[in-house]
């Protein structure tokens, strides 16, 4: 237990020195967005990839892939009906952060914790089908619904943003190697090495850079709406998977632990891609983090993980 709550010491540290230098201007305007783009086209996709190579799959756990992206999609779309007639940037903020996961930089180190890389691995499956979403899914289907500029051709808009996007691509190309039982070279496991070990302090660093600690009353009563559907989402999911999911008593753990992830780190940059409140989106996603402590460590002392 003590190992956790240092690495999640260690994250929110993190969070916060990205606060203070987004806050003190020392690292000029727009560094947020360049940040970005470097997790996202770069640390994140090694971080994937070397989590991939460095595990063993055993075939049934293929299903969390669709078991995530089924979840993803319940979430967003129930969000996306309830929210027709609610102001462009207030639906931008709703859809880019109602869904999604921040499993490789959160969670997968908090599961590790507890568990051997070869039942941590279902985090890593988990992530698969989150990352459809995670990594250009929801920025690709908000542009299109929610967006400034209506496309002419929303389609191909969508397939463009999604599949241009490198994390997707490493999955599909990692996850068709597992079905076929080709495993990832280990001189590629060690060349992304580097790159993967970066990618968790530049999320957390770019999460503090987009966090807006001032909210004012109108923005609370979003702020809830949008926590408190995730809740209700999450216990959903969690009773779904305990219930009728046909896996082994600590594989649904750990799912369960996924479920109560913290927000996606790229939902405050796809709100400030799409144009919304990514100050807002920025705070919601602290806020998860310290719900996702405490109920990710309920988890694990209900489960009798610990003992």
């Amino acid at each position: 237990m003590e190992v956790v709550f240092i690495k999640v010491g260690a994250f929110v540290s993190i969070i916060v020195a990205g606060y203070i230098a987004g806050r003190t201007g020392k690292l000029g305007r727009g560094t947020g967005n360049v940040l970005s783009k470097i997790v996202f086209n770069l640390t994140l996709p090694c971080a994937v990839i070397h989590a991939f190579g460095a595990a063993e799959f055993t075939p049934d756990l293929l299903w969390l892939i669709l078991v995530s992206l089924v979840f993803n999609f319940v979430a967003y779309f129930a969000m996306l009906a309830l929210t027709p007639r609610s102001e462009r940037a207030n639906r931008v903020f709703y859809l880019c952060n109602i869904s999604g996961y921040n499993l490789g930089c959160f969670a997968l180190p908090f599961v590790q914790a507890f568990f051997p890389a070869s039942q941590a691995v279902a985090v890593c499956l988990f992530d698969a089908g989150n990352s459809l979403m995670m990594s250009g899914g929801t920025y690709a289907l908000t542009s299109v619904i929610a967006g400034e500029e209506k496309p002419e051709h929303p389609m191909r808009l969508v397939a463009k943003r999604l599949f241009s996007s490198v994390t997707i691509d490493a999955y599909l190309l990692l996850v068709a190697l597992a079905l076929l039982g080709i495993p990832v070279p280990s001189a590629i496991v060690q060349f992304t090495e580097p790159m993967a070990n970066a990618n968790a302090f530049l999320a957390m660093f770019m999460l503090g850079l987009v966090t807006n600690l001032h909210v004012d009353a109108q923005k609370v009563g979003r702020l809830v709406r949008l926590l408190g559907a995730r809740l209700v989402c999450n216990v959903a999911f969690t009773a779904t998977t305990l219930a009728f999911l046909p896996f082994a008593s600590t594989v649904k753990i750990i799912v369960c632990m996924a479920i109560w992830a913290p927000i996606g780190a790229m939902g405050p940059v796809f709100t400030m891609w799409c144009q919304g409140d990514h100050g807002l989106a920025g705070f919601a996603n602290a806020i998860s983090v310290i719900v996702a402590v405490v109920v990710m460590t309920g988890i694990v002392i209900a489960s009798g993980v610990m003992g």
